[in-house]
């Protein structure tokens, strides 16, 4: 299933129920320290000198918006005009103390594909919702250099076996409806991530099922069979934690669905889209 990268980085959201509470009694606290220096002021004498106090640090909410998180994670289509694999490794800002969220990238690689998980489940959660998202969009996945790309996110032989795997079914593609290429001006291919739903896991091998929608097909085609269509389906991707991040070891298509109206939707977990809108 083909995945275009949204605004910013994909992480998922376990723990915000318990950030919320945290947050939550944190500002009660607040309140009733406020509370308790009026009434000291207004109901005791007055000292004949004034007492420096601390001044009370900001509670931080439970759920950053897009400036509290990171520095918007570069994806691949930020290059602007600058040719892929050109642009230098970053780094996003510091995440400030106790606003992280799980599975959060440390940086991102020459692709703009954010990579440097932590050796957890959410890491490997993230990786894959980004990989999938990286080698998913279209100019990423020129014959050029879709093996570069995938080279920096993948064990070396299967970034090998899943590029050609990539290129040849583009290849099909294109052929079928009257193009030379999926970046044809005329070919629709449009996708987004919308969730997803760990298969298993072990402390260093983590298989996730991807969900997104995806539109291809060609523009103002007289034949209607032809015309962009928006499917529904998952890619299975499968992660090992691999000296000091999580490399794709396999990807292939999953089955196809669930309909966004199904009741079988609502099994897929949803991201965070770190630096994009509803962060």
């Amino acid at each position: 299933m083909a995945v275009t990268p949204r605004e910013g980085t994909l992480v998922n959201e376990p723990d915000w129920d318990a950030r919320s509470l945290v947050g939550l009694l944190a500002a009660i606290g607040v309140v009733a320290l406020i509370v308790g220096l009026l009434l000291g002021r207004y109901l005791l004498p007055a000292s004949k000198a004034p007492v420096a106090r601390s001044p009370v640090e900001p509670v931080g909410s439970a759920r950053p918006d897009a400036e509290a998180s990171t520095a918007v994670v570069a994806k691949p289509s930020d290059s602007g005009t600058s040719q892929p694999g050109t642009n230098p490794p970053q780094k996003p800002a510091a995440t400030p103390a106790g606003l992280g969220l799980p599975g959060m990238p440390t940086r991102t690689n020459e692709f703009g594909i954010p990579v440097g998980y932590p050796h957890t489940e959410a890491g490997a959660i993230s990786a894959c919702g980004n990989y999938v998202a990286a080698y998913s969009f279209a100019r990423n996945r020129e014959p050029s250099h879709i093996h570069a790309v995938l080279t920096s996110i993948s064990e070396t032989a299967a970034a090998s076996k899943l590029a050609d795997r990539i290129i040849e079914v583009d290849k099909k593609n294109a052929t079928s409806f009257g193009a030379t290429s999926i970046n044809d001006p005329k070919i629709s291919f449009n996708s987004r991530i919308l969730g997803f739903e760990v298969q298993q896991k072990t402390l260093d091998a983590v298989t996730v099922s991807i969900w997104s929608s995806a539109s291809f097909g060609a523009y103002e085609n007289s034949d209607v069979n032809l015309l962009p269509q928006v499917r529904w389906g998952t890619d299975t991707c499968v992660v090992h934690w691999l000296g000091d991040d999580w490399k794709i070891v396999d990807a292939n298509d999953g089955p196809g669905g669930p309909f966004i109206t199904e009741r079988a939707a609502e099994g897929y977990q949803r991201f965070t889209y770190v630096g994009g809108p509803g962060s």
